[in-house]
């Protein structure tokens, strides 16, 4: 993929999410111009990015989107609901098209028939297909421009159009220098004119020695015998760019003989009073005054100036008419529409601009795979600085060398501080706000509030809490869970909230906070809430629980049932609900993160669920412990306290080795008979115990020795341990040990198997 077009396609998903976010805002404080004047800039922004490239049908698209946005903005109508729909069903639309661009480089093969369905109910509420009406030169008259035609063709044309008493064509077409930006190719319309008789390119007869390559500067006029409708529809979206005069032989031929000279009348587009389009007109007068005292000659480059000019005159209110363009004229003109107000100067101040100087914050938009190697770089040198201890007590040890040992001590504690400002730099460019991962849900509570006719209100507070992009990214399918499951089964229709003495409108409430080293994301609603009595009867119903668990369970822990696979309260199965993943989804996402997930509810008073979320899971720190003479890792996050108890002190109930701290009974697993490993401890030794925190519990992991705290690059499992469930990633020590990092859910679960 060429480098302009990653570059497109990562600023059009900025757009795509700053159009979301604003039409979202307009539906809540509707009328609002500055929003309606952000969002009809980001869809005019991505229309002219579009341009650059093949992507006629999406540049389609969002100008008829951008067609009725305006006219919103102008006040010539307001944005209800249904607008609003198509118009986000359009950028959602060119939102997937852009995925496919991802991977082909191309739009779609249907994107042309999708396109025509969104476009025509775009346009339907400004009045349909609202194409700008080309000029036509009235009967007889002879336009100035035809000078730019051969003229001895047009002496044999006249010749044979007298003979045959018809008429010929012809059109002049004078792109628009920016029309690259909006998707038009003048070229590729040329080579589509049906009938094409003769064709004359206008250029500037000295072109500027430093004109910009991505403006056009030519024109063209041509003659046809297609039909005037065949022309207009060739050129509907450049109407006002063309003019069209139908002359017979008689008055060609008046032309050539020196008898008619017709003033040289320029389309203008229809004039506003609109701030920024005056502020852009008097900078295109000023443009024009530079390009006539830079460039005063060429006929092609004098009519665009006077296109250019008769355009912006337009715009302020006082409309020009301009007989044969001249450098005289053309000044003269400019420098009275612009009076003596001075062209604007850049503000002094702190936000000035002088020489190599910039305004605003630098900004480097990077891969993410970039940094993601970078991150890599970073562990790696981490390990490789850990591996200096290590030798400094071989140079002590093994060679007697004190001094020796002591300056690789020295070398590594100044690698160490220059390791850890390089990790923890390439940590600040991975971290990313959590508005990232909830920016999705304002849209979706909408479209589901809307399918399930239930009004429901987003409030969001913290979304500026830092988390690693990793975390970020894997949060968006469990909020996206929780937000299902919250209006299908949580938040209750209108008519019985208000039965209840609630609002009719419901309440969802997103809150998240920095704590220490994990991030907390708290879900509410204020729906019907959660009966226990009702989740123990549908778990004992599917066979999740037996008949005695049923009757013994707490009602918190018949609230935890929820997050069983299989668990569904829903009646009926829909693409809502029903099939009993969505909450066990949640809680599989959050742990897989290395996170917990707890709820509490009040039936008739809502739900409350809290995330806990590590801030990264680029860099994890584990305790290192022994089992069976190997290490292994245990993720410090789920370590409440490390232990030695006499071994006397470890009792059994009902087939499961316990122990008693502070009077609570914790359960005990032997790590080494779980994982296999070969064990034989010394009877009258302490225990070495580990106390862990795993799905809400307690539990006891026996081990052999503690070793230190360590912070790792962890690795996923490849190869023959990928399938090692009980196992989370390797992390590389640095004596060049492999850790293998241990998944504490998996291996209390094979525990439970192993019996």
């Amino acid at each position: 993929m060429n480098a302009l077009l990653a570059q497109f396609l990562a600023e059009a998903a900025d757009l795509l999410t700053q159009i979301d976010e604003g039409l979202l805002e307009l539906e809540r404080t509707p009328g609002d111009p500055e929003l309606i004047n952000d969002v009809f800039r980001a869809a005019h922004t991505l229309k002219g990015s579009s341009g650059l490239f093949d992507f006629p049908e999406l540049t389609r698209l969002t100008h008829a989107a951008e067609d009725l946005l305006d006219a919103v903005r102008a006040g010539e109508l307001p944005l209800d609901s249904g607008m609003t729909d198509d118009v986000l069903a359009a950028f959602d639309l060119i939102r997937g098209w852009l995925a496919h661009v991802t991977g082909s480089e191309s739009l779609p093969p249907s994107a042309a028939a999708d396109a025509a369905v969104l476009i025509t109910r775009l346009r339907t509420p400004i009045g349909g297909e609202a194409a700008p009406e080309p000029t036509t030169v009235e009967p007889g008259r002879v336009p100035a421009w035809l000078a730019y035609v051969d003229e001895e063709w047009l002496a044999a044309t006249a010749a044979w159009l007298r003979t045959t008493s018809s008429q010929m064509r012809f059109v002049r077409y004078v792109p628009d220098s920016g029309c690259f930006f909006r998707g038009e190719d003048p070229l590729h319309l040329i080579r589509q004119v049906p009938a094409l008789a003769h064709l004359d390119v206008i250029e500037p007869i000295e072109w500027p020695a430093d004109h910009d390559e991505y403006a056009c500067l030519i024109g063209f006029v041509f003659a046809a015998r297609a039909g005037a409708g065949e022309i207009g529809y060739l050129f509907r979206y450049v109407g006002d760019q063309i003019e069209v005069a139908d002359l017979d032989g008689d008055a060609i031929q008046r032309y050539l003989s020196g008898e008619t000279g017709e003033a040289l009348k320029v389309a203008a587009p229809a004039s506003g009073d609109d701030p920024d389009l005056v502020t852009e007109a008097r900078a295109v007068l000023a443009a024009a005054l530079h390009a006539l005292t830079t460039n005063p000659t060429g006929s092609a480059h004098l009519i665009s100036v006077a296109n250019a000019i008769t355009n912006a005159a337009h715009v302020l209110g006082d409309p020009v008419e301009i007989r044969e363009p001249d450098v005289v004229t053309l000044t003269a003109t400019v420098t009275r529409l612009l009076g003596d107000t001075p062209p604007p100067e850049e503000p002094e101040g702190p936000g000035s601009v002088d020489d190599g100087g910039q305004v605003g914050s630098r900004i480097l938009k990077v891969d993410q795979a970039k940094v993601d190697h970078l991150m890599e770089l970073a562990g790696e040198l981490n390990v490789a600085k850990n591996s200096l201890p290590f030798l400094a007590r071989a140079a002590e040890e093994e060679f007697g060398s004190r001094d020796l040992a002591q300056r690789i001590r020295d070398q590594h504690a100044g690698l160490h501080r220059i390791a850890e400002d390089l990790r923890a730099a390439v940590m600040d460019i991975r971290m990313l706000p959590l508005s990232v991962a909830f920016a999705r849900l304002p849209r979706m509570i909408r479209d589901l509030g809307r399918r399930l006719g239930k009004d429901v209100e987003l409030v969001v507070t913290g979304d500026d809490t830092m988390a690693d992009k990793d975390v970020i990214e894997a949060l968006a399918d469990p909020l996206m869970h929780l937000v299902r499951n919250s209006l299908d089964h949580g938040v209750e229709p209108p008519g019985e909230r208000r039965a209840a003495g609630k609002p009719a409108t419901a309440r969802i409430t997103l809150d998240a906070i920095a704590d220490g080293d994990a991030v907390l994301v708290d879900f509410a609603d204020d729906g019907r809430g959660v009966d226990p009595a009702r989740v123990r009867r549908t778990a004992y119903d599917k066979g999740l629980i037996g008949a005695v668990e049923s009757r013994s369970l707490s009602d918190a822990d018949a609230l935890d049932l929820i997050f069983r696979p299989g668990f569904s309260t829903a009646e009926e199965i829909s693409d809502l609900s029903g099939r009993g993943v969505g909450m066990d989804a949640v809680r599989a996402g959050v742990e897989k993160l290395g996170g917990t997930v707890t709820l509490r509810s009040e039936p008739g008073g809502g739900t409350s669920i809290r995330l806990r979320l590590p801030l990264s899971m680029a860099v994890t720190q584990v305790m290192v412990v022994s089992v069976g003479g190997q290490r292994f890792g245990i993720p410090v996050d789920l370590v409440a306290e490390s232990v030695r108890v006499p071994a006397g002190e470890i009792g059994r109930v009902l087939h499961q080795d316990v122990v008693v701290l502070r009077g609570e009974v914790i359960p005990v697993v032997d790590l080494a008979r779980v994982l296999e490993m070969p064990c034989r401890p010394d009877a009258a030794a302490d225990r070495a115990i580990v106390i862990a925190g795993v799905a809400g519990q307690r539990v006891g992991l026996l081990v052999e020795q503690f070793h230190r705290e360590v912070d790792v690059l962890l690795k996923p499992m490849e190869g023959l341990l990928a399938y090692a469930d009980e196992f989370s990633g390797t992390a590389l020590l640095g004596d060049g040990l492999v850790l293998l990092v241990l998944n504490l859910k998996e291996v209390l679960g094979l525990a439970a198997r192993v019996g």
